[in-house]
C-alpha cells in the first residue's frame, strides 16, 4: 500500500513528459515458514497492538488477542500458552526459525520474552511438525525480527509505570546504510506484584497482599544485517537476558522465600543466496540457558543447564513464478546437565531432513502444499510426518481451506533422565490432525464485514504422561490417547465514517479434548475432558479511532477448567475487561505516542491456576 502513490507517480509522469521513473529498489522476504501453509489457519498480531504493548511481554500481548489460551500463574510468574486443547509442551515457539522450546523441560516461558525485542508476531493453528520439527503439535507461534536499508537513524525510547510498583525502560536505536544495517535493544524491567486479593483458602476470606512475588529482569537483542552483494545477504543476532523472580506460595500453603534466576544466551548467523531459479539458504543458531531455584525452607537448591547447536541448510527451486519445490537437512545437537539428572550428562544428536513442494494457479486462487519430514535421533526415529493442504479463492470474497497432518513431539531430557523416574524406552508422540475452514469478506462503501469458521480434529496418540509407581515414584509413560475437536468462529466489522473508524471483532472457541484411551475397567478418567482445558472462550473487541486516538475496549470469557483428569473439581468461569486509550503525535520526522490500560476494570475475582490469585 506504502508503494501505490509511487507507482502512480511514475505512471502521471511517463504520461505527461514521456519521461522514466525509476522506483527504488526493495525487496520481500519470505521462507517455508511463510510460504508453505497453503489451507493453514494462520493469524498475524497487528503491527499497531505489538507497538502499543511494546513495554510489555509476549505473554501480555498474546492475551490482548485471545488467540490461544495463556496459562498464567500470576504476575511474574510462568506463563504458557496452548492451542485447541493441546498442552504448553505441544506448542512450538520460533524465534526466526528456530525453537524456543526448553529441551529440558519442553516450555517456554512467555513472561520472559519482551515485547520490544519482537518486530513480528504470527500464530499459526494446528500441528505442522513437517515444517517446524518436534512439538508442533497444537500450534505454533512465530517470533521475527526484520531489517531493512537505506533507512538512516531512528530510535525509540520507551517507559511504563503501572500499578503495584510496576516500571519498565526500552531502548532501541537503528541505523541502515546501503549494504549494512544495525539495530540494538535493551530493556530493563521491574515490579513488586505486591497486589491485594481475597484469599478464599482462608476463614472468612480476608483480603490480603501477595507476598514473595517481586521481579527483575533486563536484557539487550543486537542484530547486524549485511548485504554482501546483489544476491547474498548475512543476519547475525544475539540475546542476552537475566531473569530473576521471586516465587509466591499458593495461597493454601504458607508464605514462603522460594527464587528463580533464570539466564540465557541465543546466537543466530543467517546466510541467504537468491536468485531466479535456485535460492539457498544455511542457518546456525547456539542456546545456552542456565536456570537456579533456591528454596531456604525447603534446604532445595538446583541448578539445571542446556546447551543447543542446531545447523541448517536448504534449496529452493523455482520451476515457476507459482511452484517451487523446497530441500533441506537439519541437525540439532543438545547437551544438558541438572541436580536432578545425577552424575548423568545426558546429550541428544537429532537429524532430520524435509521437503516442500508447492503449486498454485496463474492467479494464486488456489493454492497447494505438501511438506514431509523425517527425523532420527540415536537409535531411535520419529514418525514419518507429512501434510497437505490447499485453498481456494473466489474473487476474492469466499475462501475454501483444508489440511491434513501427521505431528509428533519427542520426550524432553526430565522425561528421559531424571532421576527417580525417568524412561529412557518412551516413545515420541504421535498425532493426526485434520481441519477445513471457510472464510467470507464482504464490502459495501465504507464498510467492510469479515467471518471464518473453523472445524478441526486431532487424535494423539502415545502421550507421555507422569504417574505414580512403585515407591510413591513418580515416572512418565506412553500410556494417554487424547482426542481434540471442535470449531472456531471469527467475525470482524468495520465502518468508515470520515474521520472516524469503528471496528468491532469477536472469536469464539468451542473445544473438546478428551481421554480416549482406559488403562483399566474402572478409569473414570476415560472420555473426561482434560484439566485445564476450557470447552469455551470468547472474545470481543471493539475499538474507536478518530484523529489518532484510539480507544479500545476488550470483554474476554473463559470457561470453567477441571483441575483433575476425573472432572470432580474444576475452576469456575471468568470474565475480564480492559480499556485502552493510545495517541500518536507526530512532529517532523519525530514521533511521541503515550499508551495508557486499566486491566480487569470490573474487579473480577478469579484463578487462571488452582490456588494462584489474579490482581483486581
Amino acid at each position: 500500500m506504502l508503494l501505490l502513490p509511487c507507482v502512480s507517480f511514475a505512471f502521471a509522469e511517463n504520461t505527461m513528459r514521456d519521461t522514466l521513473v525509476t522506483l527504488k529498489e526493495f525487496s520481500i522476504e519470505a521462507n517455508r515458514f511463510t510460504t508453505t501453509s497453503a489451507g493453514q489457519k494462520s493469524e498475524s498480531i497487528d503491527s499497531a497492538l505489538v507497538h502499543a504493548c511494546i513495554a510489555a511481554n509476549l505473554s501480555d500481548l498474546l492475551s490482548q488477542d485471545n488467540s490461544l489460551f495463556i496459562k498464567s500463574y500470576g504476575l511474574g510468574g510462568l506463563s504458557t500458552g496452548s492451542f485447541r486443547g493441546s498442552s504448553a509442551s505441544q506448542t512450538a515457539t520460533l524465534w526466526n526459525g528456530f525453537n524456543l522450546q526448553s529441551p529440558m523441560y519442553g516450555l517456554l516461558d512467555y513472561a520472559l520474552v519482551p515485547a520490544i525485542f519482537l518486530d513480528k508476531v504470527s500464530i499459526n493453528y494446528g500441528g505442522e511438525s513437517s515444517l517446524f520439527g518436534s512439538g508442533s503439535v497444537g500450534g505454533t507461534v512465530l517470533l521475527n525480527n526484520t531489517s531493512a536499508f537505506n533507512k538512516g537513524f531512528s530510535f525509540t525510547v520507551t517507559g511504563s509505570v503501572g500499578s503495584f510498583e510496576n516500571y519498565q525502560e526500552g531502548l532501541k536505536l537503528s541505523w541502515s546504510g546501503k549494504r549494512f544495517a544495525i539495530t540494538a535493544r535493551v530493556f530493563n524491567h521491574e515490579a513488586k506484584n505486591n497486589f491485594p486479593f481475597i484469599n478464599t483458602a482462608e476463614f472468612g476470606k480476608p483480603r490480603v497482599y501477595q507476598q514473595n512475588s517481586k521481579l527483575r529482569q533486563s536484557g539487550f537483542l543486537l542484530e547486524n544485517y549485511f548485504q554482501l552483494n546483489e544476491k547474498q545477504s548475512l543476519a547475525i543476532r544475539f540475546w542476552y537476558q537475566s531473569n530473576n523472580r521471586q516465587i509466591p506460595a499458593a495461597i493454601i500453603s504458607s508464605v514462603n522465600n522460594d527464587n528463580q534466576q533464570d539466564e540465557f544466551y541465543r546466537a543466530i548467523v543467517e546466510w541467504n543466496r537468491s536468485a531466479k531459479r535456485i535460492e539457498l539458504k544455511a542457518r546456525a543458531a547456539y542456546f545456552d540457558e542456565r536456570l537456579n531455584f533456591n528454596s531456604p525452607e525447603s534446604n532445595l537448591y538446583s541448578y539445571s543447564r542446556s546447551r543447543t547447536f542446531i545447523a541448517e541448510a536448504e534449496s529452493k527451486i523455482n520451476f515457476t513464478e507459482n511452484s517451487y519445490l523446497n530441500l533441506g537437512i537439519n541437525n540439532t545437537y543438545i547437551t544438558a546437565i541438572s541436580d536432578g539428572y545425577g552424575t548423568t550428562h545426558p546429550q541428544q544428536n537429532r537429524t532430520a531432513a524435509f521437503a516442500s513442494l508447492y503449486f498454485a494457479s496463474k492467479n494464486s486462487s488456489w493454492k497447494n502444499n505438501l511438506n514431509v519430514r523425517k527425523e532420527f535421533y540415536g537409535s531411535q526415529q520419529t514418525p514419518f510426518t507429512a501434510s497437505l493442504g490447499s485453498e481456494k479463492t473466489w474473487k476474492q470474497i469466499v475462501k475454501v481451506r483444508a489440511t491434513v497432518s501427521r505431528n509428533y513431539r519427542l520426550p524432553t531430557f526430565n522425561d528421559l533422565f531424571w532421576i527417580p523416574g525417568g524412561n529412557l524406552q518412551l516413545k515420541p508422540e504421535s498425532s493426526w490432525r485434520e481441519e477445513i475452514g471457510i472464510g467470507e469478506k464482504w464490502k459495501k462503501n465504507q464498510f467492510v464485514l469479515e467471518s471464518e469458521v473453523t472445524v478441526f480434529n486431532s487424535n494423539t496418540s502415545d502421550m507421555i504422561v507422569w504417574m505414580p509407581g512403585s515407591g510413591s515414584i513418580w515416572s512418565p509413560h506412553n500410556v494417554s490417547s487424547v482426542w481434540s475437536r471442535g470449531v472456531e468462529i471469527n467475525l470482524k466489522a468495520g465502518l468508515h465514517i470520515q474521520s472516524i473508524y469503528m471496528e468491532v471483532k469477536s472469536k469464539y472457541n468451542h473445544i473438546l479434548s478428551t481421554n480416549n484411551k482406559a488403562s483399566g475397567d474402572n478409569d473414570v478418567t476415560y472420555g473426561k475432558q482434560l484439566f485445564y482445558v476450557p470447552k469455551d472462550n470468547f472474545q470481543v473487541q471493539a475499538s474507536f479511532i478518530y484523529k489518532g486516538f484510539n480507544l479500545t475496549y476488550i470483554h474476554a470469557y473463559t470457561g470453567e477448567r477441571f483441575t483433575n483428569n476425573e472432572n470432580t473439581e474444576y475452576l469456575r468461569s471468568f470474565q475480564t475487561g480492559n480499556v485502552n486509550l493510545s495517541k500518536n503525535f507526530e512532529w517532523k520526522k519525530y514521533s511521541v505516542g503515550f499508551y495508557a490500560q486499566v486491566n480487569n476494570i470490573w474487579n473480577e475475582q478469579y484463578q487462571v491456576i488452582a490456588w494462584r490469585p489474579m490482581p483486581g
